[in-house]
């Protein structure tokens, strides 16, 4: 089974609880990109402890592994290279972790190094992430691009048939949808002449503050996800299954790392066909957050947008909730339910529409 989904994650608590309440029909499916999360302190632990949380949850199965909020030359307690640290320890933990190459990154001495290393003992499958900058500037500079890509394959021994490229926008809840095709389109034609048949393309249009979404309290709507239909755009002009989705699940790609927020809003973030339905509560210094899930899966399961206990484990939670069943005390339970949720119908958009997609393509050039 091919992938076709592939979810940009913070590799925490939530987002493993959403990973292991998947059924096996999905997970094969969805190969997860873990982003390490930064510690200050004990960073072997740390890395250590979260490589088994994720071989708990992901064990066995196939992801890629990125230290973007990382510096590009940090290094442990021991003075192993926190990407070499990383993969070993993912791996130990049966977790099958290729690296992520970050273009921007790769004139760092150390950095190139250390994927050097990985190569030279670990037989992965790299993919090269290219962000947003890049693709505006470098991209259109192609004798420029090419050099500097090919400098990555040769220096790793690599070719373009075992390795990825992830066309990266990041945070596009302020972009066009027809920005977002022209810019895909553009970037996939780049890639292609160089060689690479895997394209992972990836956005994230979920607002960096619920306020920015839905922005009065204990109130509902939904926004748009540009992503989802920016891919469906130039799917169905390519009808080219190698253009693999990808999306940050139900958080901000530029939401603040490990913020508390005292009067943070309950909310449910609730994955539908090309949007989000959001149903906002209220600062958690008048409710507790217990109390306001409660209140909104009930406001969820009575809105026509819910899909059923039996979809996800996610939307079992949520109806559980809503009738005193279970209680999510903290924003971290909700994340695993709505990422659960998101994984799930995510994969679902994608299979159908391909589907759809596919099927009349055929039956028009029958018809022709």
């Amino acid at each position: 089974m091919k992938t076709i989904y592939v979810p940009v994650m913070a590799a925490k608590r939530g987002e493993f609880t959403a990973l292991s309440n998947l059924s096996d029909s999905i997970s094969k499916r969805t190969v997860p990109l873990f982003e390490l999360p930064t510690r200050l302190k004990s960073l072997e632990k740390s890395i250590s402890r979260t490589a088994s949380d994720a071989g708990k949850a992901w064990q066995g199965r196939p992801a890629f592994l990125d230290i973007s909020k990382w510096s590009p030359n940090a290094r442990t307690e021991s003075g192993i290279h926190v990407l070499e640290y990383a993969l070993s320890q993912f791996r130990s933990n049966s977790v099958e972790a290729h690296p992520v190459i970050r273009y921007d990154r790769w004139d760092d001495p150390a950095y190139s190094q250390a994927l050097k290393n990985i190569r030279s003992y670990l037989p992965v499958t790299p993919c090269i992430r290219l962000d947003r900058e890049t693709i505006k500037d470098d991209m259109p500079d192609t004798s420029y691009f090419y050099g500097r890509i090919q400098e990555i394959l040769e220096t790793l021994d690599l070719d373009t048939s075992n390795c990825y490229a992830m066309i990266d926008f990041g945070d596009v809840s302020t972009t066009s949808v027809p920005q977002i095709i022209a810019d895909t389109e553009m970037a996939i034609e780049v890639l292609r002449d160089i060689g690479f048949s895997s394209l992972i393309v990836v956005g994230g249009s979920m607002p960096a503050a619920v306020n920015e979404a839905v922005d009065t309290p204990d109130a509902e709507g939904c926004i748009p996800r540009i992503e989802m239909m920016a891919w469906k755009a130039v799917f169905t002009d390519k009808g080219d299954k190698r253009i693999i989705f990808g999306d940050y699940l139900i958080r901000s790609p530029i939401a603040a790392e490990g913020v508390i927020a005292p009067h943070a809003n309950a909310k449910i973030r609730y994955t539908i066909d090309n949007q989000y339905f959001i149903v906002r509560g209220h600062s958690k210094k008048i409710d507790s957050l217990e109390l306001q899930h409660k209140s909104l899966a009930k406001k969820l399961v009575a809105s026509p947008y819910f899909m059923g206990t039996s979809f996800s484990w996610g939307d079992s939670s949520i109806f559980d909730c809503s009738v005193g069943a279970k209680a999510f005390r903290d924003p971290t339970s909700m994340i695993a339910v709505d990422s659960n949720h998101h994984i799930c119908s995510v994969v679902a958009e994608i299979f159908e529409f391909q589907k759809q997609t596919i099927s009349f393509g055929t039956n028009t050039q029958t018809e022709a």
